[in-house]
């Protein structure tokens, strides 16, 4: 136990047990028949610490040693107690713990997206969030480079690092991220590299699915609207030739944008919850939309070639959807 045991405070009266994952090689050997997968055993790691370091940071520490719970009667009664914590990262557990302590001389572990989550989940689970605070603005500064810029494994990390230590900027970043590039059924807050659930709330990934769904309606919504447009209001054109020339040059039009939206797998619009699809690629398409006018195809040179405003305005309105889909604010969730 010794070699094991990790003094916070000399006299300290509460001892954590958590586990730590030791893996054992196989030995080598030159024979096929011999061979011998590798093993993978859980070592016991103590952790002596102050109970009132503890109560002091942690509400939910308080709770458990100062009321009614089995833990603080055995510390009112004996004067020390031991408590499992067998599904907590002892590394992350002990960086914690100096912090509470106050203590130094341990080499800090190396920084990265999966320990700094590994930290974020066990600050949300003890409530630690004031007490880490300037630390924890430390550590994600350090690790800025490491924000995802697309959809990848990391961004719900980064959405639960950016939630429990209330970060705006970067909530703002990955939701804005989540909301354009989630295909839908991806935003599992289930971490499959820490084996374990990530403390992000159902309204904020409620929240992410809902905007991600309205942002592809209003997509598809901006051809609908034109082709509307088209069918049934006044001509485009703005040709003197004659009425007919303008409404030919409408449906001209009309023919181009069905079309291409059509080729472009966009036209009839399909059913939400879109699955398979998200902003981004709808909007990246719906801009390959080729829109075209009789009197360009005409080469009439005393008009405006091109669309008459047509695909510059859908070019617009998608703009308009790019900064309107542009992610969540922390604030408006607290």
């Amino acid at each position: 136990m010794a070699s094991n045991m990790h003094v916070f405070d000399p006299a300290g009266d509460l001892t954590f047990i958590l586990q730590s994952l030791v893996v054992k090689e196989p030995r080598k050997s030159s024979s096929l028949l011999s061979y011998r997968s590798s093993t993978r055993k859980f070592a016991k790691v103590y952790m002596r610490v102050s109970s009132k370091r503890l109560m002091q940071a942690s509400p939910v520490f308080r709770a458990m040693l100062k009321h009614s719970f089995m833990e603080g009667m055995t510390l009112r009664a004996t004067g020390k107690v031991e408590v499992p914590l067998p599904d907590d990262d002892p590394v992350a557990f002990a960086l914690l713990m100096d912090i509470v302590h106050g203590t130094k001389g341990r080499a800090a572990p190396q920084m990265d997206t999966l320990f700094l989550t590994s930290l974020a989940i066990l600050v949300d689970k003890y409530r630690l969030q004031q007490h880490v605070a300037t630390s924890s603005d430390q550590w994600v500064e350090s690790l800025q480079g490491q924000v995802p810029k697309t959809f990848t494994p990391d961004l719900l990390h980064w959405l639960c690092i950016s939630w429990v230590f209330r970060r705006p900027i970067e909530f703002n970043i990955v939701t804005r991220i989540a909301e354009r590039e989630s295909l839908g059924q991806d935003l599992d807050t289930y971490s499959e590299a820490l084996n374990a659930n990530l403390p992000i709330p159902q309204r904020v990934i409620d929240s992410i699915l809902s905007r991600r769904i309205k942002a592809i309606r209003n997509c598809l919504d901006v051809i609908g609207r034109y082709i509307d447009m088209l069918q049934l209001s006044t001509p485009r054109c703005t040709s003197s030739r004659n009425e007919s020339h303008r409404y030919t040059c409408n449906n001209v039009l009309l023919g181009s944008l069905l079309e291409s939206s059509t080729n472009l797998g966009l036209w009839p619009p399909a059913d939400a919850p879109y699955r398979d699809l998200n902003f981004k690629f709808v909007a990246h398409e719906i801009m390959q939309i080729k829109v075209v006018s009789f009197c360009s195809k005409m080469g009439f040179t005393n008009q405006p070639t091109g669309s008459h405003g047509v695909k510059a305005e859908i070019g617009a309105a998608i703009g308009k959807l790019k900064t309107r889909f542009s992610g969540l604010h922390l604030k408006d969730f607290d």
